[in-house]
Formats: structure tokens, sequence, C-alpha cells
């Protein structure tokens, strides 16, 4: 195994958050290839969890469903999920126009951009700009208990 293969090994697991074990035959050969007491750098890569991602989604069906039929007329259901990225500015500027209109790319959440603990972060802020600039403004605030609890529901699922 070349020197630079190692970065390719994904199959190391954590043994009791005090080392790593090989997984792999190849992961076992490479680690035979060492020098005693030799340096080794790792990338931890945290693994992201499909049914919190699932739950992300079904949570924004599930508040959307309470909204208003006025603001449901004006943003579709398939709109909503860009719509929040707007309010909670979840985009990069990439370009202004002179006439004012601007080109913007908005951040990705997909599995590859976005790690587990950094999507849990995004979920969190999501919902405060739900609150902040969607149901406070729309005067639905009543409905910030029912979405908690809903979203503890969700949560107590998952673990």
């Amino acid at each position: 195994m070349k020197d630079n293969d190692y970065l390719q090994l994904k199959h190391f697991t954590n043994h009791k958050g005090i080392g790593l074990i090989p997984a792999t035959d190849d992961s076992r050969e490479w680690l035979e290839c060492l020098k005693n007491n030799e340096p080794v750098n790792f990338k931890v890569i945290e693994s992201r969890d499909v049914k919190l991602h699932k739950a992300y989604f079904k949570m924004l069906a599930y508040i959307y469903d309470r909204l208003q039929p006025s603001f449901k007329a004006k943003i579709k259901k398939e709109q909503f999920y860009k719509f929040l990225k707007i309010l909670g500015k979840e985009y990069d500027l990439i370009y202004s126009f002179a006439d004012g209109r601007q080109f913007i790319e908005y951040h990705s959440i997909s599995f590859g951009k976005m790690n587990n603990t950094k999507f849990k972060e995004f979920f969190n802020a999501q919902l405060s700009t739900i609150y902040e600039e969607l149901l406070i403004p729309m005067e639905q605030d009543y409905l910030m208990d029912e979405i908690n609890n809903e979203f503890e529901r969700v949560l107590d699922k998952l673990l």
C-alpha cells in the first residue's frame, strides 16, 4: 500500500472513544506497514443520519400544513423549503446586478456537504427562522407549542 492510500481508508471503528480499530483487511495491512510510534493523522468524518434528514422534511410538511390558507395560496408546499432558505439567509450572494436583482446560490444540506452535527444546527436554525420570521409576523405564534411537541416526538422516535 502506498503512503497516500491511507487517505482512502474508510473502515476504522471507534473503540470506546479511546482508539481506532481496523475494520477491513486493507486497513489492517496499512497499519502493519507503519513503524512503531509513527504519528498518523486521521480526518474524522461523521456519518449523516438519514432518519434525521427525513424527519426535517416531515417537520416542514407538518408546519406547512398548519399555515394559513392565504399563505399556502402564494407559496406552494414544494416551494416552502426554498422559501425558508431565503428567510433564513441560507444562501450566498454570487452577484448583484445594477438593477438590484441578485444571483444567489443556496447552501446545500446534501450528505456530502454537511455532517450530522452541522445538520442538527441547521435544523434548529430553521425552526428559529420559522418561529421568528414566519409564525410571529403571520400572527400564528400559537402554533409554536404544537410544533415544539411534534419536534420532540419526532426526535424521540429517532433516538
